[in-house]
């Protein structure tokens, strides 16, 4: 039997530049439709789940769907750049209704808190939405939420968690995150009689991956938002846009791990006329 653990994170629904349904009907009526920028993100979206669908077809595999934080977003930072900045009904329908294509898809849907201040105090909003699409259920803490999400799959330790605590910021330093972050795994797990192969991370909206430098490897995923007005404030402004997921196949102890990367086609240059 192999299982497929399919991991998105950082949606960042209700943010006008992260994943929007085609349609959006506020609490007074009004209608929202996607951007351009937006209209791209759904097509990758749908095309991610297409491919999802046929790795399950081809490998007659259960598929376990994880949304590793930020699912939504209500932007305590900066009331800008929301569809709906103020009612919670409006933004968990959002959510709801954008994972639909992958519902369909997935044997079981994870649900992991993300940054308290994009889904609220204790991650109430993505503990809300995970409980209106009946996602797995908590028994630790009695939520349909994790803050992290521990699973044995088909023989393979992993965990998911939304904040890896280490980053890397700047080209020369890629993918020395993902090894402080596993370094830090190994310590932590050191004693423990259950130990992870594979953790999986998200919040900082890039790939990395610390491969095969500890025993245990860390993957931070990318996300399903694109720059944001804090990315031109922060000196990335020239960086592109990249999007994605991964799919992580697990059968008999072992694990190959598959990742996609979307990338928004930089803008024309102006030219005078």
């Amino acid at each position: 039997m192999t299982t497929i653990i399919a991991h998105v994170g950082d949606l960042h629904v209700n943010s006008t530049v992260g994943l929007m349904p085609k349609r959006v009907v506020l609490d007074d009526g009004q209608v929202v439709t996607q951007s351009k920028s937006q209209r791209w993100l759904w097509e990758r979206w749908l095309d991610f789940w297409d491919r999802t669908k046929e790795y399950k077809r081809r490998t007659q595999a259960k598929t376990v769907c994880v949304i590793n934080g930020d699912w939504g977003d209500m932007n305590t930072h900066s009331g800008f750049q929301l569809v709906e900045p103020n009612t919670p009904d409006v933004v968990i329908d959002m959510m709801v209704e954008a994972i639909e294509p992958m519902r369909p898809i997935c044997d079981d849907i994870v649900v992991v808190r993300g940054t308290e201040a994009h889904t609220g105090g204790v991650g109430w909003l993505e503990n809300r939405a995970a409980k209106e699409i009946g996602a797995v259920y908590n028994e630790n803490d009695g939520t349909h939420s994790w803050y992290v999400w521990m699973a044995t799959i088909d023989g393979v330790n992993v965990t998911s968690a939304h904040h890896p605590g280490t980053n890397s910021m700047r080209p020369w330093t890629a993918g020395n995150d993902a090894n402080r972050r596993a370094a830090m795994d190994v310590e932590y797990y050191f004693s423990s009689p259950w130990k992870p192969a594979l953790t999986l991370w998200g919040h900082y909206h890039h790939h990395a991956d610390s491969g095969k430098t500890h025993p245990i490897r860390a993957i931070y995923n990318r996300a399903w938002q694109l720059k944001t007005s804090l990315n031109y404030r922060i000196g990335q402004a020239s960086r592109i846009s990249e999007i994605g997921g991964l799919w992580i196949f697990c059968k008999s102890g072992q694990f190959f791990v598959k990742d996609i990367k979307y990338e928004l086609p930089r803008p024309k240059p102006w030219t005078p006329s």
